[in-house]
């Protein structure tokens, strides 16, 4: 069974063990092949504070800038920062009409500061992968640059001669897509294949049936060559029956005691027994029907089987796991509790940003196929079944909604380099299901991820508690290289606790941008935790941890703390920092 993620820059997955076939051929540009979108990280090495592309000697990242700016908006700072580094970031000119210019594309405001996103454009027209994220700390000082821009685009034009319906047509066809389609969109950019700018038509959809995905295709805009073709969605086999948080963990046992096991989606006594009736808070009444759809979680059904949404007429949705509906209401539950805990409970801002309202999700999705999803362009959640079903286990609908999370507080710039967002789903479903306290740390389970959907005859699940650091211990496959960040990420959970680590885990990750790797996102927690004000003491665990990751963060320091204005005479406050760690 698969779960994954999807987004305009790329879609990840629960990763479980194997990735779906498509099931049927379709037509490929020559010597191009149809497959899980990959997106390749561009070679890069590090030097003190900068990470630098070694292709084009842009440096992609910055960290720990300390840049002041004058007091303004943030795009206003921001916009000071860029102008004045223009050269060191490889920019062209921003006033220019007919060049390469950033556009104002997203600001986020965070207790770490305001986060300004840019994209690029070439005489109007977005260049796809692009974008430059400037942080600016609450002393109105520049803390951490991300640097997408692309230099060196020139084109003879910018007008299509291949329309975007003619180019839709291509994709449509070049998939076998022969039913409805729940999403989609038809727009020009500037796309570099094989070493030069091309414009293209990119068209992106998701069929309601066959083929199952987030499907991203480039057509060249001058001849109708499609360029590439791939699904934005990473599958991974898995299962799922969500109690609180999966009947395995609040029994306290294991797979294949008796009454524990699937049973081919079955009730027994013993799972039955652990099913816990909650309230489902803000559900929808309206004409007599009680639906659910509320502020922060939101039932729809955009994907066959095409099981209806389970609205009745009655508050009351008590089912046992034999019936459709029970998946229904326990990712409600779920995803309603993640979302609550972040945007009131911690007071960090995330929200969809593809519509208003919860987090949409499709209990029943991929046809019915053991996968599970989210996709990116229409912001939806979507589990599959076969084993146990996905939307079973809370920790396929939290992984899911993780990659969601990841999106979302990125406003599009999602990163799957080095498995980045796999570890985000895996850290962000371990904290939650060990916030339960089910399992003691001498326990295997209290290290294991899906502990009733994997860890079982259907697949071996994963873990956090894995050996492998950062970047010597990559290899190349997302589901495992993400191990390194959500086992960093759970012992600084371990340390700080579960608050202070997802404060800090989530506002950092607001910095970053599709091209981020794991070195970079711990970064950007580590900012910004220094801006959110944590003490000496939780700075100095986290930098800590982090170096033991083998991630090259730096250690808290009396002026980062402090402020630059810190004298180190003033006994007192140093005395005090001192006491914290």
């Amino acid at each position: 069974m698969t779960r994954s993620l999807a987004r305009t820059s790329l879609i990840l997955a629960l990763a479980l063990v194997v990735v779906a076939p498509v099931a049927r051929a379709a037509k490929l540009p020559a010597g191009e092949s149809l497959s899980a979108y990959s997106q390749p990280p561009e070679a890069s090495q590090r030097s003190g504070n900068l990470r630098i592309s070694t292709e084009t000697g842009v440096p992609l990242a910055l960290y720990q800038v300390g840049y002041p700016v004058d007091a303004g908006t943030p795009d206003a700072m921001a916009r000071q920062y860029l102008t004045e580094n223009a050269a060191l970031l490889h920019l062209s000119s921003l006033d220019a009409a007919d060049a390469n210019s950033l556009e104002l594309h997203a600001l986020r405001e965070s207790g770490a500061g305001s986060t300004v996103r840019y994209r690029q454009h070439y005489r109007g027209v977005p260049v796809y992968d692009s974008e430059v994220t400037v942080t600016i700390d609450p002393k109105n000082q520049v803390s951490f640059v991300m640097n997408g821009f692309k230099p060196g685009i020139e084109l003879a034009t910018t007008v299509p001669a291949v329309s975007a319906n003619a180019a839709r047509r291509i994709v449509v066809e070049s998939l076998g897509i022969d039913g409805a389609i729940s999403w989609e969109q038809t727009a020009p950019v500037i796309f570099r294949y094989q070493g030069q700018w091309r414009l293209a038509q990119r068209v992106e959809v998701i069929p309601a049936s066959f083929p199952v995905g987030d499907w991203e295709g480039f057509v060249d805009a001058a001849n109708g060559q499609l360029l590439r073709l791939w699904d934005r969605a990473l599958y991974v086999n898995g299962n799922g029956n969500v109690f609180l948080p999966d009947p395995l963990s609040s029994a306290g046992v294991t797979y294949n005691t008796t009454g524990y096991t699937d049973g081919n989606d079955a009730d027994t006594a013993q799972l039955t027994a652990e099913v816990v009736n909650k309230t489902l808070l803000d559900i929808t009444s309206s004409g007599g029907m009680f639906t659910l759809t509320g502020p922060y979680a939101a039932i729809v059904d955009t994907e066959s089987p095409f099981n209806g949404n389970f609205s009745q007429a009655s508050s009351t949705f008590n089912f046992t796991r034999n019936a459709n509906a029970f998946e229904a209401v326990n990712t409600y539950y779920h995803i309603d509790s993640i979302m609550r805990y972040l945007n009131v409970t911690l007071g960090v801002s995330i929200a969809p940003f593809q519509y208003s309202g919860g987090a949409r999700f499709d209990p029943h999705g991929l046809s019915g196929s053991d996968n599970s999803h989210y996709t990116g362009g229409n912001g939806v959640v979507a589990f599959g079944e076969g084993g146990v079903d996905d939307a079973e286990d809370a920790d396929v609908v939290v992984h899911e909604l993780g990659h969601a999370l990841h999106d979302w507080v990125t406003s599009g710039g999602l990163s799957q380099v080095n498995g980045l967002s796999e570890g985000i789903g895996d850290f962000v479903a371990q904290s939650y299901s060990r916030s339960f306290g089910q399992w003691a740390p001498s326990d295997p389970q209290y290290q294991w991820v899906f502990n009733w959907d994997g860890h079982n005859p259907f697949w071996n699940g994963r873990i956090t508690n894995y050996g492998a650091v950062w970047p010597s211990g990559l290899v190349g496959q997302v589901h495992t290289d993400g191990q390194i960040w959500s086992t960093c990420m759970m012992r600084v959970w371990d340390a700080l606790g579960r608050d202070e680590t997802e404060r800090a885990h989530w506002t950092g990750i607001g910095m970053t941008n599709g091209s981020s790797n794991q070195e970079d996102a711990a970064i950007a927690v580590q900012q910004a935790a220094t801006s959110l004000g944590y003490t000496f003491s939780e700075l100095n665990f986290m930098a800590t941890i982090f170096q033991s990751c083998g991630y090259g963060v730096t250690g808290p320091t009396v002026n980062a703390v402090f402020g630059a204005g810190f004298e180190t005479g003033d006994t007192s406050e140093w005395t005090s920092a001192v006491s914290d760690g």
